[in-house]
């Protein structure tokens, strides 16, 4: 299954390793959401879970998610113009 990052980050704040569960709770998200764009990426996040053949291969997804976005998380951000420096060792 593909995801983008806003679904991953959703998966990571509302999901579970018990797939039923985090459908149902994506739904309910869905119906709370105040903004639509808000509101369709979580009812269609909840759909491509909603399959029954996902049971197979759910529970690893979600814990593979998580450590990734776990890792992006952790990393500090540097805009795109801010110098970066570096350093030039002279071996002689």
């Amino acid at each position: 299954m593909r995801t983008s990052m806003n679904e991953k980050k959703a998966l990571y704040a509302f999901g579970c390793p018990n797939r039923e569960a985090t459908v149902e709770r994506l739904r309910f998200v869905a119906a709370l959401a105040p903004d639509p764009a808000a509101k369709k990426l979580f009812y269609m996040l909840s759909v491509k879970l909603d399959d029954e053949s996902c049971d197979k291969w759910y529970r690893c997804f979600f814990y593979n998610m998580r450590l990734e976005v776990e890792h992006f998380a952790h990393h500090k951000y540097h805009s795109d113009s801010q110098p970066i420096s570096i350093r030039e060792r002279l071996y002689e």
